[in-house]
């Protein structure tokens, strides 16, 4: 678990796993290109594909760097499908405690640095599901990344 995404990253990929034709691809930059998120997703049966800042709180506030942002916002105005997940213990979960999963549109990753989980415009957050990650509504969070129903 590190702490920037306090697992987030590997709790997502054990959910929306390689058996239901999920591709993960953790990308590592901090060398030769800054602002890159961590994750890059392929699902084969939507033919969708996109990237995702996986960040972790115990608050309201989310660190988010400058060149996340610009990154983000000029990928987001080329119309590639970008998403923030936040694993928010604490406050920003479900009344001050446990765990909760914050889908967060890649458009809003200004917001999110400047004002916190508690100060993205609504329609921003995609979705919010409180409780350990096993109860997280796994379904719609594959419904959101793909824009396809889940098939079960």
């Amino acid at each position: 678990m590190t702490i920037a995404d306090a697992g987030l990253r590997k709790v997502v990929q054990h959910h929306l796993h390689k058996s239901q034709g999920w591709l993960w691809t953790p990308v590592e930059t901090a060398g030769t290109r800054q602002g890159v998120p961590d994750t890059h997703w392929a699902h084969i049966p939507s033919f969708t594909s996109g990237w995702v800042e996986h960040k972790a709180t115990h608050g309201w506030a989310v660190t988010v760097r400058p060149h996340q942002i610009a990154w983000m916002d000029l990928h987001m105005r080329a119309g590639v499908h970008c998403l923030i997940m936040v694993r928010a213990m604490g406050a920003g979960s479900s009344r001050d405690r446990g765990d909760s999963l914050w889908v967060i549109d890649g458009a809003a990753i200004k917001a999110l640095a400047e004002k916190g989980l508690n100060g993205i415009p609504g329609l921003a957050v995609l979705g919010r599901w409180c409780g350990e990650p096993h109860e997280w509504n796994w379904p719609a969070v594959q419904q959101l990344m793909t824009g396809r129903q889940h098939d079960r």
